[in-house]
C-alpha cells in the first residue's frame, strides 16, 4: 500500500502540525478528539445493519492495549503506511503513539470500541488468512489487507471503526516529525506564495 502515501498526505492532512516532544500532549488531544468518533460511529453501525456474524460481544477493556491488540496495531500501521524511500507509520512512532493516547487519553467507552474493533478485525483477519494477522508475511498482509480495505470503502462491508483507525494512523503519521518534514515538505519560513504550482514540481504535498 506503499503507492498510497501521496494520497493519505493530500486527503488527510491539508494542514500538518509537526509533533515535537514540547506539543505531544496538544497533538494527543487532537488525535484522541479524530478517534472519539468511532465510539458513536461504531455504535450507530449497529443500528443500520451489517453482518451479524462478524460481530464480537462486548470485551472487557484493559486500561492498557493488550499484546495481541499492540501486535496487529502495529503490522496494520506498518501496511498502511510501509517505510519506502521514507520512514513509514512504524518508524514515526505511530503505534506506541497510539497506545499511550488509549491508555493515558481513552475513556471507557473510547478503550471498549478499540478493543473490541481490534479483536473484531483480528477474527476477521484470521478467518481470511488462516492465521493472525501480524503473523503474515508483509506481501501476505498487503493483499489481504488490500481487498478488506477495497470491500470497506466500497461499501461492501460495513465497519466503521476500521475507517476511523485508519484515519488515526494516517493523521498520527503526518503530524509526526518524520511524517511532516521527509514524507511532506516541511519549511518553517516558506518563501513566497504561489498559488497554482503542478504537483510534478514539487513532487510531495507541503506540511506547512
Amino acid at each position: 500500500m506503499a503507492n498510497k502515501k501521496a494520497d493519505m498526505a493530500e486527503a488527510s492532512m491539508a494542514t500538518s502540525t509537526v509533533v515535537s516532544g514540547l506539543d505531544r500532549r496538544h497533538a494527543m488531544k487532537m488525535l484522541l478528539a479524530l478517534s472519539a468518533t468511532s465510539v458513536a460511529s461504531t455504535a450507530l453501525s449497529g443500528c443500520v445493519g451489517g453482518d451479524a456474524s462478524d460481530t464480537l460481544a462486548p470485551i472487557s477493556a484493559p486500561a492498557v492495549m493488550a499484546d495481541a491488540s499492540m501486535a496487529l496495531l502495529t503490522a496494520l500501521a506498518d501496511t498502511i503506511i510501509p517505510t519506502t524511500d521514507t520512514p513509514g507509520a512504524v518508524a514515526a512512532n505511530v503505534p506506541s503513539e497510539l497506545g499511550a493516547m488509549y491508555k493515558e487519553w481513552g475513556d471507557d467507552a473510547f478503550r471498549q470500541t478499540w478493543a473490541s474493533g481490534l479483536a473484531r478485525l483480528e477474527k476477521t483477519f484470521i478467518t481470511m488468512g488462516g492465521q493472525p494477522f501480524a503473523k503474515l508475511s508483509p506481501k501476505q498482509r498487503e493483499a489481504l489487507l488490500s481487498k478488506y480495505d477495497a470491500d470497506v470503502f466500497d461499501g461492501k462491508t460495513d465497519d466503521a471503526f476500521y475507517k476511523d483507525m485508519k484515519a488515526t494512523v494516517a493523521t498520527a503519521y503526518y503530524m509526526s516529525e518524520p511524517g511532516a518534514t521527509e514524507e511532506l515538505i516541511y519549511e518553517a519560513v516558506p518563501g513566497e506564495w504561489k498559488g497554482c504550482v503542478p504537483f510534478s514540481d514539487i513532487g510531495r504535498t507541503w506540511a506547512t
